[in-house]
């Protein structure tokens, strides 16, 4: 059984914390993300069974940040995991909207098109209500509405809430009160920085980009009936990844050309979430976050 979850946000550091927390010799956590709430692998009920070879004494989790900002995650988590504790890392909305974007791109779930085009798609599907990808780009941003609603199902204790930029500087200080919250002793191997190889590599530069969402094209398939990605078989997994590992080389060795947000795509996004930061205010310390009251 599921223990406790990181849900997000999306782009948000989380991985990094992940990696960290799988250092701790009594958590086990298994690599990358675990969509056992969506479709089609809730059907199979993989949480049952979850982690069973472990030790008793064994902490279980499992992290998906697109859960956080999910009313289908939410009502399946509640009625499956009513114990569960969780924990969240948000990041300015519009910084990670962008990032989200490129992901998307990426990964090949949504059209390589310039950043404004791009985005300007996301803020259409997202004022037409439309439940894509696209419009999720935006939605998963709304920290606040969603907060309020796993609020009213779980107790608040259950969450433990941090800053991106907490994860990114004290992280030792942001894992032992991960700890403290999971009912887990602290122990110096669980409390070791992550190396820069163990996090993920963001791409923002629309060449690069263009390669990775190829690669992604290559090594992987989408499901029937799904919005999601698996593995093809080893061969295009090779070629593609020998394209993802180019342009993540090139991004690190040579840098990055990044795109910038026009203003009235920026008044867009700012009037979105300055109107969500209200409700977050009342839920979290908002002193954590600077960039709620801004």
């Amino acid at each position: 059984m599921i223990n406790f979850i990181i849900l997000g946000a999306q782009k948000a550091a989380t991985s990094a914390l992940q990696v960290s927390l799988k250092k701790h010799p009594f958590i086990y956590m298994p690599n990358g993300e675990s969509p056992f709430f969506e479709d089609p692998d809730y059907y199979q009920t993989p949480w049952k069974s979850f982690a069973s070879d472990k030790a008793k004494n064994v902490v279980k989790g499992i992290k998906r940040p697109d859960y956080l900002c999910s009313d289908l995650a939410i009502n399946r988590i509640s009625e499956a995991l009513p114990e569960s504790k969780f924990i969240i890392v948000l990041r300015e909305p519009i910084s990670r909207a962008i990032s989200s974007y490129c992901y998307m791109v990426r990964h090949a779930h949504l059209p390589a098109k310039p950043l404004n085009e791009g985005m300007e798609s996301c803020l259409e599907a997202y004022e037409q209500g439309i439940n894509n990808r696209a419009s999720s780009v935006i939605s998963y941003g709304l920290y606040g509405e969603y907060l309020s609603k796993w609020f009213q199902i779980y107790d608040k204790e259950r969450f433990i809430i941090f800053s991106q930029e907490q994860v990114r500087e004290e992280l030792n200080q942001v894992l032992k009160e991960c700890l403290n919250h999971l009912g887990v002793s602290d122990v110096e191997s669980s409390t070791k920085i992550v190396e820069p190889e163990d996090s993920n590599v963001g791409l923002y530069d629309p060449s690069l980009l263009k390669i990775a969402r190829v690669a992604s094209l290559i090594k992987t398939r989408p499901i029937k009936g799904s919005e999601r990605r698996v593995p093809r078989v080893f061969l295009f997994r090779a070629i593609g990844g020998l394209l993802s590992r180019y342009a993540e080389r090139t991004a690190c060795k040579k840098g990055q050309s990044k795109e910038v947000l026009n203003s009235e795509i920026s008044e867009k996004l700012n009037d979105i979430y300055s109107q969500d930061s209200i409700l977050l205010k009342r839920l979290v310390n908002s002193s954590t976050f600077s960039w709620i009251e801004q």
